[in-house]
């Protein structure tokens, strides 16, 4: 999360039952904030000496560190941490991965320069059930949107979904929906069976 400025603490002052608070940080979800979060991220990078040979990669608030020796890629991670740490922002130890040839990445299992569909992303896609509202459907269409590049036809497929999701349009499941959802989930699983050795196969 990203610590606001003192200058800017009145703007994000509220009363609630007659007591006085302020945020001390930029609110998910406030105007822009995941391209706030990216930016502020991005100078602070900058910043850190990286080893020679290292690349970093970041996305909003995902870090992505390559190198060909695990050494240099644990010494810049270690900068990374230690900097953002030194910042008061907190590095959840459950999104910590260590220097690997393997590695999962803005839900994308990397492994040995091919990618694969993690198996808790499968199990999720094959439990999609019919979505009773439009916010279940961007949520089952979130995982899938994903893997596009994987799914032959994807937008052609999801076509009559994204029409469903349209503001003025009336929320009607039919078959034509139903068909198309059970497709792309099949599309997805198919590009796993077909595609790249799973990373948890020997």
């Amino acid at each position: 999360m990203v610590p606001l400025q003192s200058e800017d603490k009145d703007q994000f002052t509220f009363t609630w039952r007659g007591q006085q608070y302020t945020f001390t940080r930029l609110l998910q979800g406030y105007k822009h904030s995941p391209t706030l979060a990216h930016h502020a991220l991005a100078k602070e990078l900058e910043k850190i000496p990286v080893q020679e040979g290292v690349k970093v990669y970041q996305y909003i608030d995902d870090i992505l560190i390559e190198g060909n020796q695990e050494e240099d890629v644990r010494t810049t991670q270690d900068n990374i941490i230690t900097h953002l740490e030194s910042l008061g922002l907190e590095v959840p130890p459950e999104k910590i991965q260590t220097p690997s040839g393997e590695v999962k990445f803005l839900g994308i299992w990397w492994k040995g320069g091919m990618i694969c569909i993690p198996q808790d992303t499968l199990s999720n896609l094959e439990q999609v059930k019919m979505p009773e509202s439009k916010k279940k459907l961007w949520q089952a269409l979130g995982m899938l949107v994903l893997w596009r590049k994987h799914i032959p036809d994807f937008s052609i497929i999801a076509s009559p979904l994204f029409d469903l999701l349209c503001k003025r349009k009336c929320w009607e499941w039919a078959p034509p929906h139903e068909e198309a959802l059970q497709l792309l989930v099949f599309e997805a699983a198919n590009h796993q069976a077909l595609g790249p050795i799973h990373p948890s196969d020997p």
